[in-house]
């Protein structure tokens, strides 16, 4: 036998020790019975009773260890937490960290719940649980008035749990959170929250669904820090509640603007040329507001993209030319005497500005962003509005009934409602909760989340290329497939350097794909995210990508081989044999079927850094 065959223990089998416990224990009392009332010799009875009492003192401690190793496999309660624990847990590691410095700062670790370090010594462990046919032993009861019951509570009972900690700056690579309806996501997006709240940090999340009680979960952390006027409530369902954000309040180029808005029409591809020139009409229009001093939103937009941009084009000439071209309106006056048409004078306007700035030697200089709106005015009517039929219904659904007032705010005195905007928001150093209401209609739903989403992303530029603070900015999507577009993959790629720590859920993978039009973009999703916390998932593809994430290792298994044999012609002659061999072979570190066997709140994580943690989040009460 080889020494690794000799070193090599089955932990699983049954409780010898406690049997060699009860037997010495047994032994010690008839000894001292017979030494107490027996006329032998008493010094034989005393050596054998010191003997059988510490006989059975080592084997009973060696047998509530294997009992304990059992019984921890049989854990189902559920982990719970209140706020006020998790700010004592941060404030202890911080004192721990900086000593003196209390609860002035939350800002060194997350915390990820309780769990272990997962190594190659819990796979083989969990190797053998299979292999032996222990795991349908070890299913907890279903109780359906507890869900929290449901699953292989075994896989987290391999090794003792203790704090999951890890360092804050993991979150600025971005953080994936997958996991099929119901294994918690939201419960793990309440932790995360929580935490960033009494860090004091900004804080925006993004729920298409709605959730109500991860809303009450973020405005009560508010309030427990004794900051409720910093939280912002958004939701198109209770427009008369909600606070009136405009996404495009904040840019640097007037650019931007238009980009923001095409990034978000369906297209087929990068060089799509509908949304080429949809954001080429959008542009002129904005130059157009810009001329004539008006702050582009929404509905000015769909305006003169829907209604034509014969008025603004007008307007902005006029004062283009009254800055430019003194007396140009006696210039043309005779011209309108002339002119008997409904939009004839906006005609004679264009005209002037025209014989005025073009030719070998132009009177005046020509306004480049005004030569795009007039070409737009000019633009075949018939041919503008095919070539803008993806951007039509775009713009319908962020304008459309309570969202005008909701998504294109104008001050109003009589309105309570705050008017806010995403650097305002990271600047005062508040919390956004942004309901989508994805069930009621789940297509507006997406392009509200797909235009805030292009706003943050501008903020996150314009955060780069000035300057940030020190602060995080935490940003976290729930069911992220629904919202996901191109500006949000920038985000994840480059937000680091602003300062954006995002983490997106989802419950598959092939969520992405089917948002994005193919896996090639799905996978610029999975490679810009660090870490990835894998809650219970059914669904195989994602469940191997998840697998393919981790390392290999060598699994030992052992094998027992039992043989008889009768001779034919001595039935009496029998024989027998038993043999024993082990051998190893190469194994995932935490097999893929067990992803779908976690309990609810249970989570494998694969870290940044490569740290992989068997953990479960706590129920936040």
């Amino acid at each position: 036998m080889s020494t690794a065959t000799q070193r090599y223990e089955f932990p699983w089998r049954p409780n010898y020790e406690r049997i060699s416990a009860l037997g010495w224990a047994a032994g010690t009392v008839a000894s001292a019975a017979i030494w107490a009332h027996a006329t032998l010799p008493t010094a034989p009875f005393a050596l054998m009773t010191s003997l059988g009492a510490v006989m059975c003192i080592l084997r009973a401690g060696q047998a509530l260890r294997q009992s304990h190793r059992f019984a921890q496999l049989r854990n189902t309660k559920a982990l719970t937490i209140t706020r006020a624990k998790l700010q004592r847990i941060l404030a202890r590691r911080l004192e721990r960290l900086r000593p003196g410095r209390g609860l002035a700062r939350h800002r060194d670790i997350v915390w990820l719940g309780r769990g272990f370090n997962w190594r190659a010594e819990h796979a083989q462990l969990a190797h053998e649980v299979r292999q032996a046919g222990l795991e349908s032993n070890l299913k907890s009861v279903r109780d359906e008035n507890d869900p929290y019951k449901v699953g292989a509570h075994w896989i987290h009972g391999l090794a003792r749990e203790k704090p999951v900690e890890a360092p804050l700056g993991i979150l600025s690579g971005q953080t994936l959170i997958v996991g099929t309806t119901g294994a918690g996501k939201t419960r793990a997006f309440e932790t995360l929250i929580t935490q960033a709240v009494l860090r004091g940090e900004p804080v925006i999340v993004l729920d298409p669904k709605g959730d109500k009680d991860l809303c009450e979960t973020m405005r009560r952390a508010y309030e427990h820090v004794g900051q409720a006027g910093k939280f912002v409530y958004f939701h198109p369902a209770h427009p008369e509640t909600s606070a009136r954000i405009d996404p495009l309040h904040n840019w640097n180029r007037p650019t931007e603007l238009a980009s923001r808005i095409a990034a978000i029409i369906a297209s087929e591809g990068s060089m799509d040329p509908f949304v080429a020139f949809s954001w080429k009409a959008l542009n002129d229009v904005v130059q157009g507001l810009l001329a004539i001093d008006s702050r582009p939103n929404l509905v000015s937009l769909r305006q003169y993209i829907e209604g034509g941009v014969e008025t603004l084009v007008a307007e902005a000439l006029r004062r283009f030319l009254d800055e430019h071209d003194e007396g140009w309106a006696e210039g043309i006056r005779s011209r309108l005497g002339k002119v008997r048409q409904r939009g004839g004078e906006t005609s004679v306007i264009v005209d002037y500005y025209k014989e005025r700035t073009h030719g070998s030697r132009p009177a005046i200089t020509p306004s480049q962003a005004l030569n795009g709106l007039v070409g737009s005015y000019e633009h075949n009517r018939e041919h503008f509005q095919k070539m803008i039929a993806t951007l039509v219904p775009t713009m319908s659904m962020l304008t459309s009934g309570d969202l005008t007032g909701l998504l294109s705010p104008a001050p109003d005195p009589d309105d309570p409602r705050p008017i806010t905007n995403m650097t305002k928001i990271i600047n005062a150093g508040q919390g956004a909760y942004v309901g989508l209401d994805s069930l009621a209609d789940s297509t507006v739903a997406s392009a509200i989340g797909s235009i805030l989403m292009a706003d943050l992303t501008a903020v996150a530029a314009d955060r780069y290329n000035y300057g940030v603070s020190d602060v995080g900015i935490n940003v976290y999507l729930d069911e992220a497939a629904e919202v996901i577009n191109q500006p949000t993959i920038m985000l994840l790629n480059k937000g680091r350097g602003g300062k954006f720590c995002l983490t997106i859920a989802t419950q598959t993978f092939a969520d992405f794909a089917a948002r994005l039009g193919n896996e090639a973009k799905a996978r610029q999703v999975l490679g810009n995210t660090n870490n990835l916390i894998a809650l219970r998932t059914i669904d195989a593809e994602t469940q191997k990508y998840v697998e393919e994430q981790l390392d290999e290792v060598a699994l030992t298994t052992l094998s027992r081989d039992y043989r008889t044999s009768a001779g034919v012609d001595e039935p009496t002659a029998f024989d027998g044999a038993y043999s024993e061999s082990i051998k190893s072979e190469t194994g995932a570190l935490f097999a893929a079927s067990m992803l779908g066997k976690l309990p609810n709140m249970h989570y494998l994580a694969r870290l940044t850094g490569g740290r992989i943690v068997k953990g479960r989040f706590p129920i936040l009460q």
